[in-house]
């Protein structure tokens, strides 16, 4: 899971550094985190590209979001290996039950990220450590439960036939 955490935190941080544009008015650079003294009358910032997107992911603080993204998608390898275990009961249970079991166990942190990160930041201005928050309390709900589950629905042991 933490393999996960920290490739989907270099995902967003590589994503990000890829469509990072150098902004080329005040007013974008000011959408962008700088101050309106870095950005020079030439219609150029004082920082190259790598140092200007270091400056903007850091102020505006873009790191919070990525730990959000590594948590929901560690959470969501934690409950694909969880439910490996049963894999054969979700097969035979029927494609609506599994369906349904992924949907509220798996993906409500994930949810989450995607409803309150895209609505919550763009439209309402909820606080990235906010949503960081969230993100956390839900799956740590959700691990606290397939663990739970887990444990108290043990699986019978394989026969080995001689």
């Amino acid at each position: 899971m933490l393999a996960a955490f920290l490739l989907a935190c270099a995902a967003y941080v590589g994503l990000s550094f890829l469509l990072f544009e150098m902004p080329r008015s005040v007013a974008d650079a000011l959408d962008c985190g700088f101050l309106p003294e870095e950005f020079v009358a030439s219609g150029t910032l004082t920082f190259d590209r790598n140092r200007a997107f270091a400056v903007s992911f850091l102020r505006k603080q873009e790191y919070l979001t990525a730990a959000t993204v590594g948590v929901a998608v560690a959470f969501a390898v934690f409950a694909l290996r969880t439910g490996r275990r049963g894999g054969g009961a979700i097969a035979a249970g029927g494609g609506l039950m599994a369906l349904g079991a992924v949907c509220v166990s798996c993906l409500a942190p994930v949810l989450s990220v995607v409803g309150l990160g895209v609505i919550g930041s763009a439209l309402a201005g909820v606080p990235k450590w906010l949503l960081l928050v969230n993100t956390l309390a839900l799956t740590g709900w959700g691990m606290l439960f397939l663990s739970r589950r887990a444990g108290s629905c043990a699986l019978p042991a394989r026969r080995v036939n001689p």
